[in-house]
């Protein structure tokens, strides 16, 4: 059964290239396995937690996996291993004839030192097979091609040249961006790909690539059938064990071969006898009760089980549970999406979030909500997974990405910019519906496939551009903000604004999309503006007085906008003698509908107000005084009342 992603513990793995020389071997009734390993120079590197070399922990592993006996037809290629800085160095130390031991020698010899030409080595590797048949590839390396060759497209088209060679691919501490590069192996071949970082995780990784490519080759999730019913049988232990435990999904179910943590209890003791790692547990036991537990990530599993002297039992435990492989891409039969987030929930409590857009889980038996996310797309379903169920879903949201930048009119990059990316919405008042920004001087988004409308903004000026982004396109623009320097100031009654007369500026943008641009108080304004039309309203707060102007901004052309607002001043004060008889007074100006406008409190006061008539009251000590009078722009003018 195929298995695109299988994502256990680190081994990187190498792959193998088409060198002169190398002879296709011959079909023959035996299996054949090549084993390619990673010789480049990082494999020095320790791994938690045993801090051990990478090259160690394999040599000790592998060395002791292939010295078992079995029928496999076993060849080795290496690369890196001889020169340092080149990327020639791929090398078919031992053809899929050799004598076991021209294998082991080599690997237990093998001094890591070069690059990591592995494409090149997955090609020898092929070749060296050529058209024996059942065949397959243990690639085990720690990083992805560092010689300037695209892997997943070597892989693919080596798939189609030499079907049904899968490669099982050990990757060990791959970073994230490099990871999809290793994994695209096993997934054009139909192989495993093992996600490794630590030394306990490489260890159980080789064993069961081992077991699948070259100890028991053909064996999968339903490894250990019997041929007569199709239903599982139980390996036998081997020579010197009492007992050997294997573990299924459900009783009759397929064996599984994924790593899981066992122990052994002798009845009635919490501490355990025996405890492995591995896709099945071996022991000799004395005669006696014990209980067998098996564990598999959250989920537990035990069986009682008597010993008898001299027996030999096979036992399968079943964990009655459900595995669910599941990945996200940006298009049906796409490569799995690294910035996608899947999200498992039973009821309303998550039960795992994963950030590389793919999980693979094993459960118990319920109903749960998986929800993809990746950027502004997203997808929700709902799963029921009986025991027994083996689900894998490739869930395709049709994204594409959107990179945007913004440049200068001399070309530089602008680092204080705002992207938005909005997308067409009727129930909008305006049509559209912002889905995404950023502030980023490099933005990157995930789209669904659609058509949007994207702005970047810097300082005052904007710039827009309507794009179309397909399912697993990347959209690259970078949009020229043009910027043009504006100074804005008021006149006040003829005479430059003052700061104490609280000027309120507003710029809205009238032309293309109708946007406001910015509102300030002071007595100017300085901006920055993309090219087109503005109006542009000065507005005196205190005296309800404002005047608006429309202005072109043009590219190349810095320009200065004056607001003139029109406005006369009127100064107020009782007669002439009277300031100290009758204190403070309270002024309330009218214009010539009766709706006032301006109200002061104290012995004198000076107004600002707009051309037109109006009508001033004052009080003071219970007395009042009324008097009409006219404003004209630009003049100024004494009133004298006082309360009678």
């Amino acid at each position: 059964m195929r298995r695109p992603f299988l994502r256990f513990v680190a081994v990187a793995i190498a792959a193998v290239s088409l060198t002169a020389g190398v002879e296709p071997a011959f079909s023959g009734d035996e299996p054949t396995a090549m084993v390619v390993l990673d010789g480049s120079g990082s494999m020095w590197a320790r791994l938690p937690p045993d801090n051990r070399a990478k090259i160690d922990i394999i040599r000790e592993k592998l060395g002791g996996l292939l010295a078992q006996p079995n029928s496999t037809r076993l060849g080795l290629v290496s690369f890196g291993h001889r020169r340092r800085g080149d990327c020639n160095d791929v090398e078919l130390i031992a053809a899929p004839d050799s004598p076991r031991q021209a294998v082991l020698d080599p690997i237990a010899k093998l001094n890591p030192r070069g690059p990591g030409p592995l494409t090149a080595a997955l090609k020898v590797a092929m070749t060296a097979i050529g058209q024996s048949r059942p065949a397959q590839i243990l690639f085990i390396g720690d990083g992805a091609d560092n010689c300037q060759q695209d892997t997943c497209a070597v892989a693919s088209n080596l798939a189609k040249t030499y079907p049904g060679v899968a490669v099982q691919v050990i990757g060990i501490g791959i970073p994230d961006k490099e990871r999809p590069r290793m994994a695209c192996i096993a997934e054009a071949t139909g192989g495993h790909f093992y996600d490794i970082t630590d030394s306990n995780g490489l260890t159980a990784a080789i064993g069961e690539a081992a077991q699948l490519a070259i100890l028991s080759p053909g064996e999968t999730l339903s490894q250990g059938a019997n041929p007569a019913d199709g239903k599982p049988t139980a390996p036998p232990p081997p020579a010197g064990a009492s007992l050997r435990a294997s573990a299924a999904l459900v009783d009759a179910g397929p064996l599984l071969t994924v790593p899981l943590k066992w122990r052994i209890f002798k009845e009635g003791e919490k501490t355990p006898v025996t405890e492995a790692e591995g896709h099945d547990i071996t022991a000799k036991l004395p005669a006696g009760g014990y209980e067998v537990e098996a564990e598999l990530g959250s989920l537990t599993a035990r069986q009682d089980i008597t010993i008898a002297d001299g027996d030999k039992q096979s036992i399968i435990v079943p964990f009655n549970a459900a595995h669910l492989r599941a990945r996200v891409s940006t298009g049906k039969g796409g490569a799995p999406s690294q910035t996608a987030v899947l999200t498992l929930a039973l009821g309303d409590k998550p039960v795992t979030i994963a950030s590389n857009g793919q999980i693979d889980l094993f459960l118990a038996p319920a109903t749960y909500t998986l929800t993809a996310a990746d950027g502004a797309a997203r997808s929700s379903q709902t799963l029921q997974l009986a025991a027994g169920d083996d689900k894998p879903l490739d869930i395709s949201l049709g994204t594409g990405r959107v990179e945007l930048s913004a440049a200068a009119t001399d070309g530089a990059i602008i680092q204080d910019v705002l992207f938005a990316v909005a997308a067409d919405d009727p129930e909008s008042p305006d049509g559209r519906r912002e889905v995404a920004r950023s502030r980023s001087p490099n933005a990157s988004f995930t789209l669904p496939e659609g058509t949007y409308y994207v702005s970047a903004r810097s300082r005052s000026g904007d710039v827009r551009k309507r794009i179309a982004v397909g399912a697993g396109q990347t959209v690259t623009e970078t949009l020229a903000l043009v910027l043009v320097p504006l100074k804005v100031s008021a006149l006040v009654a003829g005479a430059p604004a003052k700061a104490d007369q609280n000027i309120f500026y507003r710029v809205d943008r009238i032309d293309g999309d109708r946007t406001g641009i910015t509102r300030a108080m002071g007595p100017d304004l300085t901006l920055d503006l993309s090219p087109g039309h503005y109006r542009i309203t000065a507005s005196l707060a205190v005296s309800h007085i404002s005047a608006t102007k429309e202005f072109e901004v043009v590219a190349g052309k810095p320009a200065n906008a004056v607001i003139d607002i029109a406005a006369g001043e009127v100064n107020f004060s009782p007669p002439s003698g009277e300031s100290a008889i009758v204190g403070d007074i309270f002024w309330e100006v009218s214009d010539a509908s009766g709706m006032p406008t301006w109200r002061a409190t104290g012995t004198q006061a000076t107004a600002l107000l707009a051309p037109g008539r109006y009508t001033v009251r004052c009080e003071a000590r219970g007395k009042h005084g009324q008097a009409s009078f006219e404003v004209r722009a630009g003049e100024s003018q004494k009133i004298e009342i006082g309360p009678g």
